[in-house]
């Protein structure tokens, strides 16, 4: 019995040390990690060709109608606004802005992509698409990359390896003239570490739609962009130490959560002000510094404030969190997030 009792304890014991031993290597080796999950997921591309075949058809470049959905390319022209989804989205993000960019008489194309794989393929194989899309006769777009759809497009735009300045140079893609962040975190989050319930809603929203491929989670890409996201990633600091494009006009979108604005610190603090003494001045902007840095943190529920932020970019805040900024949790909902009055006013001025 005390040798049965002591296998227990024993298998107690890993139980309870091998999750730990995981999480201490794969927050010690990031880049080793992401390596072996391109592994997997190429093994399983090739052990399954005809899955993988199928799923190879549902990402493209499509253009969106009147009805919500995504058909086949069709003929685009100049006013084309490509639409970019970040991680584990499954479509859902832009059902509130595409619509109004019909409206204003832009052709809309929406970008599916394994999003869970590296960024630099995604950028890739955007670019393949655009070479299509160039073929059909759109020789200028705009872009709107929302969460990670931003990276997605830096990448493409600034990519040794893509060179998209030559590119648009000899003809073979349309030239970008507006490139719109939203809720891009181009200093990376940690919380891309904690994406695992995404993925799950990902995978459900396809099964409704009909889409699903028993081995999508790993066709889908097999968690590399998580790490991509990560502050400080090799990925991210290729990508941040490269300049921006030239001759693309840029403008980051940033989500704030907090039930107050900057404004709203600096009236209240204003009142304060007024019956505090001189000497309890510095005081006040202390606690100024703190209020504006704990708003900025919190950002949009998942990427920080200073997470957006480019140097020599505009940056505007508007209120939500990373999904409501850009689109209603119900499609009857009559609410109009704040994001999109501004990517319309930008778009408008960039036609």
């Amino acid at each position: 019995m005390k040798i049965l009792a002591n296998k227990w304890i024993l298998l107690v014991a890993l139980a309870l040390l091998l999750p730990g031993f995981w999480f201490v290597y794969t927050h010690s080796y990031y880049e080793e990690e992401k390596e072996l999950r391109s592994q997997l997921r190429e093994t399983v591309k090739n052990a399954f060709p005809e899955p993988t075949a199928r799923f190879s058809q549902s990402v493209g470049l499509f253009p969106f109608n009147e009805n919500s959905q995504i058909t086949g390319i069709t003929r685009g022209h100049s006013t084309s606004v490509i639409l970019v989804h970040g991680l584990d989205d499954p479509g859902k993000v832009w059902q509130n802005l595409a619509p109004k960019l019909l409206k204003q008489g832009h052709t809309v194309w929406i970008l599916q992509y394994p999003n869970d794989q590296p960024v630099v393929e995604s950028s890739l194989l955007f670019f393949e698409e655009l070479r299509q899309l160039r073929q059909l006769g759109v020789d200028m777009i705009s872009i709107v990359g929302h969460s990670m759809g931003g990276l997605v497009s830096r990448e493409l735009l600034t990519s040794p390896e893509i060179a998209y300045d030559y590119s648009t140079e000899t003809g073979l893609v349309p030239k970008v003239e507006l490139l719109i962040m939203v809720g891009t975190p181009n200093h990376g989050t940690h919380l891309a570490r904690f994406r695992v319930f995404a993925e799950l809603k990902d995978h459900f929203v396809r099964l409704s739609k009909g889409e699903f491929n028993w081995l999508g989670s790993i066709l889908d890409g097999a968690g590399e962009a998580k790490i991509d996201l990560l502050p400080d990633s090799r990925f991210l600091t290729e990508l941040n130490s490269r300049p921006h494009p030239e001759r693309v006009d840029m403008q980051v979108i940033a989500g704030i959560t907090s039930p107050w604005s900057e404004n709203d610190i600096d009236s209240v603090l204003g009142h304060v002000q007024q019956k505090i003494t001189p000497l309890e001045q510095t005081d006040i902007a202390e606690i100024r510094r703190y209020l504006v840095s704990m708003t900025h943190g919190l950002g949009d529920g998942l990427v920080s404030v200073e997470s957006t932020r480019l140097k020599g970019v505009p940056h505007l805040t508007v209120s939500g969190t990373h999904l409501s900024m850009i689109r209603n949790i119900t499609e009857t909902s009559d609410r109009v997030p704040p994001a999109i009055p501004v990517i319309l006013d930008k778009l408008s001025k960039a036609k």
